[in-house]
């Protein structure tokens, strides 16, 4: 599977949903960004025909917000504000969302959002799945989160720069649409997107993401061809340590997360990460992060955070700490441009709203 036009709808919703009417003429809505800690099984992630994925995941809920603001109109156009970010990804959620809910309704739509594109930080996931769950609200929410979350990854793309009417197939397990979805600063994801474990994060904690300062973003569709080339190698790290990973999330990860307690959840994803082989198979976005890695995985050693991690294929280094002062200068030094932040435990919000 290579492109497909805006709009397709690839995999139809599981659930029957009843066809209803809007309940809001207008709504603005906050939805979190997904920092992902790591695969449970990487192998999982190699290219399928019908766009269903099940290598699960382990994501954080952070505070770096897409509001969107929507608007019904009295026609069927949809109409983007010049300021909003990547179209083709809005105009894609509002007709996944027209094609559960059986409508032909227009919308107005303004999103505001950092471009934090193909940084490992779910940008283009988040930003379908803050349109979609906005559209969800305005309808009073026919489509279960949980369904929602399952339906926006099996029928991800990413635009491309050379054409304004098809999408990218990539990959996509859900976190994104996770982090608003869920009420919960972490979240583990298993088989098609399903939420397994959920724990609240103490709001004592920083985030700090770093982003090498020199990396450009590549095309989605140049991004693809480098993981393919490359997809043997995640194939070989899940063949080895799925059944491990496996074993530490269910005897050791989970029941920890019950009872509050991040340790366990940090050790695994920092093996995952720095001793399984995950960032050298991810150095095809960014090669400079295996040297990077060699410098930063100390602080983790010595406890000065209680998470690090590279989130996705990166290039985006995180950790999350109760001493930012320590990591930022050590994430300075290695020429990553610093970014604070915190978790967010509650998933999306409504901030304004009028009803009809």
């Amino acid at each position: 599977m290579n492109t497909f036009t805006v709009g397709t709808i690839l995999n139809k919703i599981k659930t029957t949903v009843v066809t209803t009417t809007p309940v809001y003429k207008s709504l603005v809505l906050q939805y979190p960004s997904r920092l992902n800690a790591m695969a449970l099984d990487p192998s999982q992630i190699d290219v399928k025909g019908n766009g269903i994925y099940s290598p699960g995941e382990v994501i954080f809920s952070i505070a770096i917000y897409k509001t969107v603001t929507i608007r019904l109109r009295i026609d069927s156009q949809v109409v983007i504000t010049g300021n909003s970010p990547r179209h083709q990804l809005i105009t894609h959620a509002v007709l996944l969302m027209r094609g559960v809910l059986q409508t032909e309704q227009g919308f107005d739509i303004d999103v505001e959002s950092e471009d934090l594109r193909h940084c490992g930080l779910g940008s283009s996931s988040g930003l379908i799945s803050a349109v979609a769950t906005a559209i969800n609200e305005m309808y009073g929410n026919p489509i279960p989160r949980l369904e929602l979350i399952a339906y926006l990854a099996q029928n991800h793309g990413e635009e491309m720069d050379d054409s304004r009417n098809d999408l990218q197939h990539v990959q996509c397990i859900g976190g994104a649409a996770a982090a608003g979805l869920v009420e919960s600063g972490m979240t583990v994801l298993a088989g098609e997107s399903t939420p397994i474990g959920t724990m609240s994060i103490d709001d004592s904690y920083t985030v700090l993401i770093g982003i090498p300062n020199d990396f450009i973003a590549p095309d989605s569709k140049e991004l693809m061809r480098l993981e393919m080339l490359n997809m043997h190698k995640f194939i070989a790290t899940g063949n080895q340590y799925r059944d491990k990973i496996g074993y530490r999330v269910t005897h050791e990860m989970l029941p920890q997360m019950k009872k509050g307690n991040l340790q366990e959840a940090a050790r695994l994803i920092f093996d995952y990460r720095f001793n399984y082989g995950s960032i050298v198979n991810c150095s095809f976005v960014y090669p400079k992060i295996i040297d990077i890695a060699a410098d930063i995985r100390s602080l983790f050693e010595k406890d000065i955070v209680d998470v690090l991690a590279l989130s996705s294929v990166g290039p985006a280094f995180f950790a999350i700490t109760k001493e930012p002062d320590i990591c930022e200068s050590v994430f300075l030094n290695n020429n990553l441009g610093v970014r604070r932040t915190t978790i967010n435990n509650t998933g999306y919000s409504v901030t304004g709203s009028e009803s009809i």
